[in-house]
This record gives C-alpha cells, structure tokens and sequence, in this order.
C-alpha cells in the first residue's frame, strides 16, 4: 500500500536567479493539513516569489514542489485551482465586478460559464452552496450586488477572502491580508482567518510583516532572508531576540503576552542624542 503523505504541500530547495539577482537560494517550505505557517522577513526576501512558484505563477530554475504527494509540474491549472486558493495583497481597485460576480468566478476550477451580461454564471447546485457559504462565513452579503471598485480596502480584501473560501481547497494562501487596512479592518480580517481555520480545518500560509500576529495565532513561522528559508520553527521558538537580529537586523524588546504568554515586539523608545 502506498503511503500517504503527511505534508500537503512540500518544496524542497527551490532556486531563482534572474540576472545578477538571487530570488531563492535553495528555499524549502513544507505545510500539513490543517497548519497554520506565517512566512515573514524584509522585504526583498523573498517571500512572494516563493509563494509564487508554490502557485505555478513562476518557475524556479532547479528544485522541486508537491502539492499532495504529485509533483507540481503534473498539475493542470484546474487541478491546482482545486488544492490551493490565493488572496494576493490587494484587489486592483478599479475591477468593475460585483462582489457576486467575482466570488462565482472562483468556481472556474468547477465548471460553469459566462452570463448574459459577460459575467460568471453557477451551473451547479454545489457552486451556488459554496458561493453562498462563503459569502455567509465572511459576512459580505450585503455587499453582493456592489462593484468592487466602489468598496473600501478592508471590503475588497473580505471579497477576495469569500472568493478564495468558494474555491473550496484544503490549503489558502494570503499575501500580507492586512497590509494598508486600519487597525479596526485589520483584526476584522484576523478574526476572520482564525475563525476559518478553526471551523473550516484549512491550512493556511500567510506572508506577514505583523510579528505579534504571526506570534500570537500561527502554529509555525518561517523566516527569510535574501532568498533562503533561514528559520523554520514553532512561533514560540522563532521570537527571540537573537533569531530576530539574524533575519531582520534589528533588536527588538521583547515581552510576553499578558494573556497567551507567548513573546512579542514592543516598540523600542527613540534614542536622545
């Protein structure tokens, strides 16, 4: 009998070079059903190139990805459209669809069609279910017959998060989901995340630059730095003085969470000359 394999998605030293840049340097990434991985490091590290061959949007020049146990480059794009669902950072705001119409447009991998109107049209029972689930989970029905243009950043990026619940794979991936969003949008939207994984039972990865998040609901977090996964470990074990110094550079204060316990970042008071 053939075993089954334990990580759902799993990359093994990935390169990129592209001119005299080094994108990835023998990058590995491995996620199990249901884990919660925050990937996060200064910007250029990395992070999204990474997370875009594990989509099949960029090809490395060596390594090797498996999504389920199948090598990624025997995939067709429906079968990968019905393992991984992805939220970039931020919608283009000048999409002119209704919140409807791009949520249905993620059932693609499904079947279906396009309307009268041009747009996206369910032809299945299934679809309909999964489409008004997610609109549902996510709390955008009032929102339905509005265009995505005329919404506010925080609406858009709980559209785009709907869409990606309707696409019903085992495995979400989001880049930076709070990124420009106000401190009342952004614990919306983490609120959000946390309460799908724990009632949905989805992996999820998510590239961050918000370490107390990262520290606080994530089982794993990743750190990289000039392409290379530097530290793989559990959140409690990555937020440590030294281990932040290596990725980012910088000293941080650190202090336990009032509550959890577990560490995070205080901002450190400016020095006075």
């Amino acid at each position: 009998m053939q075993a089954i394999p334990t990580d759902i998605i799993k990359a093994s030293d990935l390169n990129l070079r592209i001119g005299s840049t080094q994108l990835l340097d023998a990058a590995s990434l491995a996620i199990s059903a249901g884990e919660r991985l925050a990937i996060v490091g200064p910007n250029g590290a990395g992070k999204t190139t990474l997370i875009r061959c594990l989509l099949g949007l960029t090809q490395p020049d060596s390594g090797h990805i498996e999504i389920n146990g199948r090598p990624l480059s025997k995939l067709s794009h429906t079968e990968l459209a019905r393992q991984i669902s992805y939220v970039p950072q931020q919608l283009a705001e000048r999409i002119s669809f209704t919140a409807m119409e791009f949520i249905s447009m993620s059932r693609y991998a499904y079947g279906g069609g396009r309307g009268a109107g041009g747009g996206f049209k369910q032809t299945d029972e299934e679809g309909l279910e999964a489409t008004e689930q997610a609109i549902e989970l996510t709390g955008v029905g009032h929102l339905r017959h509005q265009a995505l243009s005329t919404m506010s950043g925080g609406e858009r990026q709980k559209v785009s998060i709907a869409a990606a619940l309707a696409q019903q794979t085992p495995t979400l991936i989001l880049d930076e989901p709070s990124a420009h969003l106000d401190p009342k949008q952004r614990d919306i939207i983490h609120d959000l995340l946390a309460k799908i994984t724990r009632e949905q039972n989805i992996s999820l990865i998510v590239i961050t630059h918000d370490l107390n998040w990262a520290s606080a609901e994530f089982d794993r977090i990743i750190g990289m730095k000039a392409g290379q996964t530097m530290v793989d470990t559990q959140a409690d074990a990555f937020m440590q003085k030294q281990t932040l110094m290596d990725i980012f550079d910088a000293d941080w204060l650190l202090h336990p969470h009032p509550e959890s316990g577990r560490p995070m970042v205080l901002p450190s008071p400016s020095q006075k000359p």
